[in-house]
């Protein structure tokens, strides 16, 4: 039988999880950047992305934004991905919300959201948005109570 380790935990898992998404986009260049550097050695397109599990497609826009704008061009832009379903003000009432009458669970965040703004997110997406939100303390402590 083995015994658990002592990890201080001085800094909450929320910090932690933040620190691992921000190094997520070094791990992605890491990955694009070795990409370009087997189509140096004359590696396929195709054959190199099979490698990574992903599409000639793929390949092919990284290729092309190499060769348009080279390393800054393989970094992911802010704000490229698809836009949010509620404006930043929403967000906010959202977060009183939850703050304000003690919401724990991911079912009733979902249904204030319905209910509040008429917007459907999938439990996947809630959990995410919670994290961003900064309130995973707050529905943990809600919990408890």
């Amino acid at each position: 039988m083995s015994r658990r380790a002592y990890v201080n935990k001085d800094i909450p898992i929320t910090e932690i999880r933040r620190v691992k998404r921000d190094l997520q986009k070094f791990v992605d260049l890491y990955e694009k950047v070795t990409f370009i550097e087997e189509l140096y050695c004359d590696e396929t397109v195709k054959s190199a992305m099979e490698r990574r599990g992903k599409t000639p497609q793929t390949g092919y826009k990284w290729l092309k934004t190499w060769n348009d704008e080279g390393f800054d061009g393989l970094f992911r832009k802010e704000g490229s991905g698809r836009i949010s379903k509620l404006s930043d003000y929403q967000l906010e009432i959202l977060k009183n919300n939850i703050t304000v009458k003690g919401l724990s669970s991911i079912s009733d965040i979902k249904n204030e959201i319905q209910n509040e703004f008429g917007v459907t997110y999938s439990e996947r997406h809630l959990r995410r948005l919670i994290f961003d939100l900064g309130l995973l303390d707050i529905i943990n402590s809600n919990k408890i109570k």
